[in-house]
């Protein structure tokens, strides 16, 4: 069995005005559908022989609820190789019986084949004229005359739910991210610092390579100087010793001339000047003028 919850019924209640109120509680208003968890065995399905049975449960569409008390079941149309809906329809306008949802099953050659009554249920017209929604709850397949992959297609009323973790999740990425930019800060400050180390390291390391160069350049003038004192120095010895040969030419030139000078003193004033063919000599051989055995014959005399 299947009690109505929200439709034009003997009370004239405004069904449609609280369809409205349900449907403006979903993220997505033009699918204010479900089935709500934790009540009855939550439209659990099974196949049984060729029939399919729906449990208990609590669920709404497009913002009617409805509730399924006891089991109800569905025979679908076997055909092999076909493929079915398990829909729920509502139907809005039944003031005098609870006939307002039912469920049915739909048979085709494809999903796409099978069409599915959808009028506006929101309407205030929709309490006073039959409007019809249908809303698959579950699929299946027909496979060698047996009903097969049973899936269930209406989801759970869970939007505060899925909202909640969804900001949960927002909260968890915001939080990684924080940690992720803190961490990264760190580790920048950290290249910062230690370059900033380096940097004073590379400073000093300057300073101490622009005193080496200055203290290199001091050497290098010093030896500068140095090496000018050394070539003044040794300018100064050149002009020295060639002044020096020159005056031992000088002197000699002197003293050929004095020698010379001398020899023709010690010629005439100090005995007989040996000459040979006019020439003076310096020195003259006596070796061999006479011998023992020479006979030496003397002429003349007046003895």
């Amino acid at each position: 069995m299947i009690r109505p919850v929200t439709y034009q019924g003997v009370f004239n209640f405004d069904a449609h005005l609280y369809a409205l109120e349900i449907k403006s509680r979903f993220i997505d208003q033009n699918n204010a559908n479900g089935y709500y968890t934790g009540y009855g065995s939550e439209l659990a399905a099974t196949v049984v022989g060729n029939q399919i049975q729906v449990g208990t449960g609590a669920f709404v569409i497009q913002g009617r609820m409805n509730e399924i008390t006891s089991t109800e079941t569905v025979t679908p149309q076997i055909f092999n190789n076909f493929v079915g809906y398990v829909v729920a329809r509502i139907e809005t306008y039944h003031p005098s019986d609870a006939g307002n949802c039912t469920l049915k099953t739909y048979v085709n050659t494809a999903f796409s084949e099978i069409a599915l009554q959808k009028d506006n249920v929101y309407a205030a017209i929709a309490d006073n004229e039959n409007k019809v929604y249908e809303l698959p709850l579950y699929s299946f397949e027909i496979k060698n005359g047996a009903i097969v992959n049973l899936k269930k297609l209406i989801k759970p009323v869970d939007d505060y739910a899925r909202v909640q973790a969804q900001i949960t999740e927002i909260l968890q990425t915001t939080n990684e991210a924080l940690a992720a930019a803190n961490s990264a800060k760190t580790e920048a400050l950290s290249i910062a610092n230690d370059a900033n180390s380096k940097a004073d390291s590379a400073v000093t390391t300057a300073g101490n390579a622009v005193n080496t160069a200055n203290d290199a350049n001091g050497k290098a003038a010093g030896a500068v100087t140095t090496a000018n004192n050394a070539v003044s120095v040794a300018s100064e010895a050149k002009s020295t010793a060639e002044n020096t040969v020159d005056v031992v030419n000088q002197q000699h030139t002197q003293m050929t001339a004095e020698i010379a000078a001398l020899a023709a003193q010690i010629g005439s004033k100090q005995g007989t000047t040996v000459t040979k063919n006019g020439v003076a000599l310096a020195t003259m051989a006596a070796d061999g003028l006479i011998d023992v055995a020479d006979e030496i014959t003397i002429n003349g005399g007046n003895a």
